[in-house]
């Protein structure tokens, strides 16, 4: 059964959530009952970028039509683009010379195909350079305004940036130019990021510390360099032969959107101090994080389905211009508040654990305020022409600070003095246990992960008159390393090391072996009974 649900999740995911072509060699068929019709758009470079094409249509019904070419200003493309307008005044936004009239008496770039039993088709090929200032985004379209039939034409175009060969620009819009050396850029960090968490992680397992937390933090490691992996395979293909496959494309981004939900769960958990100060969050707060998650993850996923189902291709959209991804923005802040509240009142209850939640806060901060942040930016100031890469570089900056940033963190190494787990896998699990029902708080000592237990008393056959005593096995196992020292104020000015006697001498006892002092027997006996009275007195670790 999971199986299956596996496979229709992956088959939803192709079929539904993702583009169906993207590509800067575009062959296919327009067919259109209006007279104007949108085909692509591309960003060129300035004086390099080229246009070839190869169009076909029947001659006698469709001649003749015209191919028609804007540029991204709102004299031309943004007005042109507006609904209610028609064929006639869609046309005249394009300047004349950038309209490529595919009339089959053009014997230069036109020729007339004679197919026996069939009708007579027009032919027309060219190829266009653009003489442009800066880079530009332009759009290409097709209208056949003298007609009552539509539009119907057989294209091949080819959109390039570079000279033939040239693995780094030729195939690539100039808003993607840099998008594969970020992504090689940062596979080749992620690889060694995964090593050192394979140490990290290896390390914790020997010390019994790989606690769930950890674990999320793998999977969204992992997550991540596979959505990068992804993604870099596609653009090398797509920089080799210009067809890239967007499907897979989008695949990797969407396993970057979960790396980045299972990162933003990993941050809530640990700011309510699950696994650090505590083995289970109460049931109230189970609940509310639960649904926050659920939302934030049905906000990412509607993020996916309208950008396939409503985001125009004429319009040079980005994945968070839309009403979902201004939810996921508010979503993110709210998450945010959430993560800062709940760190607030983890330190009310263990100040001690300040050490850790204190740097925590400030880079968990920095994490969740600047992806946020970049998007609002990029939305209203960044160009289009070059927005594609800039936000590849930035958001993916982001999420590696993050990762690299907890990894720091959670170094299990002694010079590591904000190490947030102090207590073992074993004993939570003993913990749970006992308590089922419990939220398993952790003691505030950081050598005593849970409460004593209560020790179980016996009687002392060879002195009745001391009571009974604790078991030795039921009390060592939880004192604090500091209850093992000895008084500062033994005077050591004769100290003699002599064997082992019964109980009741003056003397303080060390392994086989004990220290006496040349106190006299009132001062003895006075500090005797304030060792009692007190417990311990002053001390020293062994």
């Amino acid at each position: 059964m999971f199986k299956n649900i596996i496979n229709v999740w992956f088959t939803v995911v192709i079929t539904l959530f993702l583009p169906l072509k993207e590509s800067v060699i575009l062959e296919g068929e327009l067919y259109s009952k209006e007279n104007w019709a949108f085909i692509a758009r591309f960003c060129f470079l300035p004086n390099i970028g080229k246009l070839a094409y190869t169009i076909e249509y029947d001659e006698k019904k469709y001649a003749t039509q015209y191919l028609l070419l804007y540029y991204d200003t709102p004299e031309q493309w943004a007005s042109a683009y507006k609904p209610g307008l028609g064929c006639k005044q869609k046309e005249d936004f394009s300047n004349i010379t950038n309209r490529i009239a595919l009339h089959p008496n053009n014997t230069i770039t036109c020729r007339i195909i004679k197919k026996y039993g069939k009708r007579d088709t027009v032919s027309c090929s060219d190829q266009t350079t653009f003489l442009l200032a800066r880079r530009r985004w332009w759009y290409i379209a097709a209208s056949h305004c003298n007609s009552s039939v539509g539009i119907y034409l057989k294209f091949k175009l080819r959109m390039t940036n570079g000279n033939e060969g040239d693995f780094w620009h030729e195939h690539f819009s100039a808003d993607e130019l840099y998008i594969l050396p970020i992504l090689m850029s940062f596979f080749v960090a992620y690889v060694f990021l995964l090593v050192a968490v394979g140490f990290c992680t290896v390390e914790l397992k020997s010390r019994k510390m790989y606690h769930a937390t950890y674990k999320l933090f793998v999977a969204s490691v992992v997550l991540q360099e596979t959505g990068i992996s992804i993604q870099t395979i596609v653009y090398i293909k797509h920089a080799l032969n210009g067809r890239g496959i967007s499907k897979i494309r989008t695949l990797g981004r969407l396993l970057e959107a979960i790396s980045e939900t299972i990162f933003l769960l990993l941050l809530l958990l640990l700011a309510k101090g699950f696994t650090v100060t505590r083995g289970r969050l109460r049931l109230a707060s189970t609940v509310k994080l639960t649904v926050f998650m659920c939302l934030y993850t049905v906000s990412y996923l509607v993020i996916f389905i309208y950008e396939r189902l409503f985001f125009d291709p004429g319009k040079v959209l980005y994945l968070y211009e839309s009403p979902p991804g201004y939810g996921l923005i508010i979503l993110r802040i709210l998450a945010w508040w959430i993560f800062v509240y709940s760190i607030v009142f983890t330190l009310k209850h263990y100040p001690e654990k300040a050490v850790f939640y204190y740097p925590f806060n400030i880079l968990g901060t920095l994490w969740f305020v600047s992806g946020p942040t970049f998007i609002l930016i990029t939305n209203s100031f960044i160009d289009k022409w070059v927005r594609e890469s800039v936000v590849c570089g930035v958001l993916h900056f982001i999420t590696l600070c993050g990762h690299l940033q907890f990894l720091f963190l959670t170094l299990p190494t002694t010079a590591n003095k904000v190490f947030p787990y102090q207590v073992r896998t074993s004993q939570v699990a003993a913990m749970q246990d006992a308590d089922p029902d419990g939220t398993l708080p952790f003691s505030h000592h950081v050598y005593a992960p849970s409460a004593p237990l209560p020790p179980t008393l016996i009687p002392a056959p060879d002195r009745p008159e001391l009571g009974p005593q604790p078991l030795q096995a039921d009390w060592t196992t939880n004192v604090p390393v500091e209850l093992f020292c000895i008084s500062r104020t033994v005077d050591s000015r004769t100290e003699t090391i002599i064997p082992l006697k019964p109980l009741g001498s003056n003397t303080v006892g060390i392994g086989n072996h004990i220290r006496t002092s040349s106190l006299s027997s009132e001062e003895n006996e006075s500090v005797t009974g304030r060792t009692r009275s007190n417990g311990t007195m002053n001390s020293q670790p062994l």
